[in-house]
């Protein structure tokens, strides 16, 4: 969009930038039956923010689909257990399913190497694993990418189910995704009670976050690299937050 034509910079009192640790610590709160959605572009921290919000979760199954993601191994130093296959077992013999309490927070990753097989092992692994995920209540599911799970490999209504009831099981939701555009599901925005919004500069996704003039879209199209807008979808409350970058985080 030419600058000429763009509506004026909002007010910084509307969306004030907030340092992540004083966000994360005193406004940032994430209760047991809430979803989060993470939204924005490819490279622009999604995942890394997300590392960073999960620290509030006990029990996580993190459903990933790349074949590498260095975000994604870094991982491991959080507590993560990485299965390729599910349900997990444990290493040595007896070869008996982990419990929850032996590995509570786990990355579902299928090997997606072979980009033929990957679709289907991966819609396999991730079914099995949400199905045990909805029995035993209580873990956060994070889907990521969201519009690969719920679009390639055909998961829309299970990503439905566990938006709209996953509440009664108290198990939190996290999507990430690369925009509100294409997915078909409105539960993508009406569900979470926090989004983050990425930097966007697309008309026509722009569309879909705000109304022409809406200083929200107005934040969104003006963040910063790795800079989301923070969103409660509850008390309307906006914030500008940049989660810090491996390696600068202690």
């Amino acid at each position: 969009m030419a600058d000429y034509l763009a509506a004026p910079a909002p007010p910084d009192e509307l969306a004030p930038v907030l340092d992540f640790g004083l966000f994360y610590d005193r406004v940032f709160d994430w209760d047991q039956d809430e979803h989060v959605a993470i939204i924005g572009r490819t490279k622009h921290g999604k995942s890394n923010l997300a590392r960073h919000l999960l620290r509030r979760r006990s029990y996580v199954g993190y459903m990933a689909i790349k074949a590498r993601d260095q975000t994604l191994d870094d991982l491991g130093g959080e507590g993560f257990t990485r299965f390729y296959d599910w349900p997990p077992k444990r290493a040595r013999w007896p070869h008996r399913k982990l419990t929850w309490a032996e590995a509570p927070k786990r990355l579902i990753w299928p090997d997606a190497t072979d980009r033929r097989i990957a679709r289907g092992e991966q819609a396999r692994v991730f079914g099995a694993a949400l199905d045990d995920m909805w029995a035993a209540g209580n873990a956060c599911v994070v889907w990521d990418d969201f519009w690969y799970i719920v679009r390639i490999l055909g998961m829309e209504l299970d990503a439905k189910q566990n938006l709209l009831n996953a509440r009664s099981a108290n198990s939190p939701q996290m999507i990430i995704s690369q925009r509100v555009g294409g997915n078909r599901m409105v539960e993508l925005t009406d569900q979470p009670t926090w989004i983050f919004w990425g930097w966007e500069n697309d008309a026509r996704n722009l569309q879909l976050t705000a109304p022409a003039g809406d200083p929200k879209r107005e934040f969104i199209r003006r963040l910063d690299p790795f800079q989301f807008l923070a969103e409660n979808l509850t008390t309307h409350q906006m914030y500008r937050i940049t989660a810090p970058l491996p390696g600068q985080d202690g």
